[in-house]
């Protein structure tokens, strides 16, 4: 059976044996998993129980006798990097751009050095591949040799890149690379797995977890919604002892001040991180544009939140209908930052007139032709604030960077409204890698935003670019014509601009688009809370004044808080 299952059903196992009188014969393989599981809960207890230990600087890797480490460290990394190696299993919980995948391979390295590892298993999104690949380079010499997964690994392969979605489809030559030499497995952006055992990315990465050496987790957002996505990260780092690490009231729906205290404290000797004000970064300016809608605009959003209003207080129970929820909150949000988003909902493709939600607008009224042509009649009050910033930005020879979460805003920016600034372009259906010279890829579009003058606007989405990508040498200014209530998504899109490596004295400005009067001042609301209880958790206030400035689907983005928040703005009591 798999090694994940029968660790997990050990102590089961124990009783049955003593049920049923039985003797167990262990060979050395599985004698040896139970006896390193058994270490690492001692280590995991001793680790709380002894609290945050300052580990004594290691060796400089460049001097170390076959060392190929060759990079100077800064002196925070050099921190990191001492406390990742006191442990067996380490987490990075640094800010985006502090140098997680710089300090990720001198550990491997150190402990390649030490014989206990001789291969490295790196499991990120593919927007992450291009880091991983160019900082071996910079970090060794000679660099090790680094694929990403295909069919199969190649043989002479050293550094493995698996992307989370190709990781369960691939799982079988995945864990027999894995086990044909000692592995360090090391999972970037690791809140891509917070669900745990109920999604299929967490399944994989769980499993993966009992063949490593050694795992490491990497994310400058490891609970982005809630403080139960630490669950999945420790059951990865620590198989099975997340209950122990974790107090009880962390499953709570708004845990209290003393159970987030806990969560801190008990996390704290088990994770590192550089927070950003120990980056030397001048903090970004950060800006809230409330705009009022035109007035069409303004009655399609208020005749969407009516029907919306009224359909529910008729039908409470469809208060726990949790996922439907969510197609409530993108309604709303396309509501409020242009309304030709509801064509396809009027046009009956997101649902049919007796199911709930139902459609915003209904299908051959007059509100529905004119959200059908909208464009025909106003443009949206966001997208005149976008354009007149943009240009002006392009005045001053500075590149924009503009983030939505739906694609038509994404097209119709690009060939319309931004069209004079050549705009480059980004989203989910852009592939990534690249087939020829002539093909548009995600790569070449981030190169010619880069490097082409001409070219003063990268426009993108956060579900594809929010991470692993550094834009801080050539662009300087961020509008967010919308935002949801993913608030890890959010946070780590700042860090594509601000980061390490940004030059001094350089302004770096962030600007979001705010509806008056709409579900954009609640998600700008929800957000910073979300951001205040991470930064509650990581000892770091940082991330709140990130985050208040005044994988996955949209089953990501909503959580029972929001819903909350959502009935209040619809006109009704909180759950």
């Amino acid at each position: 059976m798999p090694i994940g299952r029968f660790l997990a059903a050990r102590n089961w196992l124990g009783h049955a044996l003593i049920a049923y009188d039985c003797s167990p014969q262990f060979d050395l393989g599985v004698q040896a998993l139970l006896d390193r599981e058994r270490t690492e809960r001692e280590e995991v207890v001793a680790a709380i129980a002894r609290g945050i230990d300052e580990a004594p600087l290691p060796p400089d890797l460049r001097a170390v006798p076959g060392s190929r480490f060759m990079r100077q460290l800064k002196p925070f990394q050099e921190r990191d990097l001492a406390r990742m190696l006191a442990l067996s299993h380490g987490a990075n919980f640094s800010v985006p751009g502090a140098g997680k995948t710089t300090v990720a391979y001198a550990c491997y390295e150190a402990e390649r050095l030490r014989h206990r590892v001789e291969r490295l298993l790196v499991v990120a999104p593919i927007s992450a591949f291009d880091a991983w690949i160019n900082e071996s380079m910079l970090c060794m010499s000679p660099a090790p040799i680094v694929n990403r997964l295909d069919v199969r690994a190649p043989r002479r392969c050293e550094v493995l890149l698996v992307n989370y979605q190709r990781l369960a489809p691939r799982y079988e030559q995945v864990t027999e690379w894995v086990l044909a030499r000692p592995c360090h497995v090391i999972l970037d952006e690791a809140h891509r797995i917070k669900r745990g055992r109920t999604g299929e990315w967490g399944t994989a990465c769980l499993d993966l977890a009992h063949l490593a050496v050694r795992r490491d987790i990497l994310t400058g957002t490891p609970a982005p919604q809630h403080p139960m996505d630490f669950i999945a990260l420790m059951d990865f780092l620590w198989p099975h002892q997340a209950t122990r690490i974790l107090p009880a009231g962390v499953s709570q729906t708004t845990p209290a001040p003393d159970t987030m205290l806990q969560v801190s404290t008990r996390l704290a000797p088990l994770f590192v991180r550089t927070r950003k004000d120990e980056l030397g970064l001048d903090p970004p300016k950060l800006r809230v544009e409330r705009l009022e809608m035109k007035p069409l605009q303004t009655q399609i959003y208020e005749a969407i939140r009516t029907r919306m209003r009224t359909e529910l207080s008729a039908t409470a129970r469809d208060r726990v209908l949790f996922s439907q929820m969510k197609d409530v909150v993108v309604y709303l949000l396309e509501a409020a930052t242009n309304p030709s988003l509801l064509a396809q909902a009027v046009s009956g493709a997101a649902g049919s007139p007796t199911s709930w939600p139902p459609l915003p607008v209904p299908a051959g009224s007059t509100l529905a032709e004119r959200v059908t042509n909208y464009s025909k009649y106003e443009m949206p009050r966001k997208f005149e604030k976008l354009a007149a910033m943009v240009a002006d930005n392009a005045q001053q020879d500075r590149k924009t960077l503009v983030w939505s979460n739906f694609v038509t805003n994404l097209q119709e920016l690009a060939t319309r409204v931004l069209l004079p600034f050549q705009p480059a372009l980004i989203y989910g259906a852009i592939p990534s890698e690249e087939a020829d010279a002539d093909f548009v890829t995600r790569e070449s579009e981030l190169r010619r935003f880069r490097e082409d003058d001409a070219c003063r606007v990268l426009l993108a989405n956060p579900a594809a670019m929010s991470e692993g990508v550094s834009l801080h040498e050539s662009c300087h200014d961020a509008i967010y014509l919308e935002r949801t209530f993913n608030a890890g998504q959010y946070l780590q899109s700042i860090d594509r601009i601000h980061r390490l490596g940004l030059a001094a004295g350089v302004e770096t400005r962030i600007t979001f688009l705010v509806a008056a009067n709409t579900i954009d001042e609640i998600v700008d609301q929800r957000v910073g809370e979300k951001a205040g209880r991470l930064s509650q958790m990581l000892r770091d206030p940082s991330l709140v004044t990130m985050a208040l400035p005044d994988e996955d689907a949209y089953g990501e983005w909503v959580d029972a808080e929001d819903l909350d928040s959502l009935f209040t703005h619809l006109g009704q009591q909180p759950s």
